[in-house]
C-alpha cells in the first residue's frame, strides 16, 4: 500500500503530493550598458535579502544558478547615420519605415557593437517573438522586401550609386 505522500506507483513526485522542492526557471535581462555579472549580482542580492525576511527561507536559503545563454546589451545611437540609411533604403524600395526600438533578446549585436565598436542594428523580416519558437516562420514577401532594402543599402554604402 502506498504511503500518504506517494502516488499509486510509489513515486512521491505526482500532482497531489506536497512538493518537497521548487525549481523556478526564467529569464533575467540586463539594462542597456549593464554588465551581465552586475545584473546577476543584483538579482542574487535581491533573492538573498527577500529570504532574510522570511523565517522559513532564512533556514532554507534559495539557490540561484545561471544555466543557458547570458548576453550583454548592445546599442546604436539613434542619431547614427546607419539608422537613417537603413530607413531610407527601406522606404525607397517600398517597404514601411522601420520602427526604432529596443528589445530584450540575445543576439550577436552586442559583440559587434559592444566589443568590436562596429555600428550595428537589427533589420530583417519576421516577428522576433516567432524566432526560435515552435512553428517559427517568416513571410516570403517580408524576405523579399528586406532583401531589396539591403541591396539598395549595400550599393549606396559602397558608393556604386547615389
Amino acid at each position: 500500500m502506498p504511503g500518504p505522500l506517494s502516488s499509486p506507483s510509489g513515486s512521491s513526485n505526482w500532482a497531489s503530493s506536497v512538493p518537497g522542492r521548487l525549481v523556478a526557471e526564467g529569464r533575467y535581462g540586463v539594462l542597456l550598458g549593464e554588465e551581465p555579472q552586475a545584473a546577476r549580482s543584483a538579482f542574487e542580492d535581491a533573492v538573498g535579502e527577500a529570504s532574510l525576511k522570511d523565517e522559513w527561507l532564512r533556514d532554507h536559503r534559495p539557490v540561484v544558478t545561471w544555466p543557458g545563454g547570458q548576453f550583454g546589451s548592445g546599442r546604436l545611437d539613434p542619431e547614427h547615420p546607419l539608422v537613417g540609411e537603413v530607413s531610407e533604403a527601406a522606404v525607397d524600395t517600398g517597404a514601411p519605415r522601420p520602427q526604432l526600438a529596443a528589445d530584450v533578446y540575445g543576439s550577436a549585436l552586442r559583440l559587434y557593437a559592444g566589443i568590436g565598436g562596429i555600428p550595428t542594428l537589427h533589420y530583417g523580416p519576421g516577428d522576433p517573438l516567432q524566432a526560435h519558437a515552435p512553428l517559427e516562420h517568416v513571410e516570403i514577401a517580408d524576405v523579399v522586401a528586406v532583401t531589396r532594402a539591403l541591396v539598395v543599402l549595400a550599393i549606396r554604402r559602397c558608393g556604386v550609386a547615389g
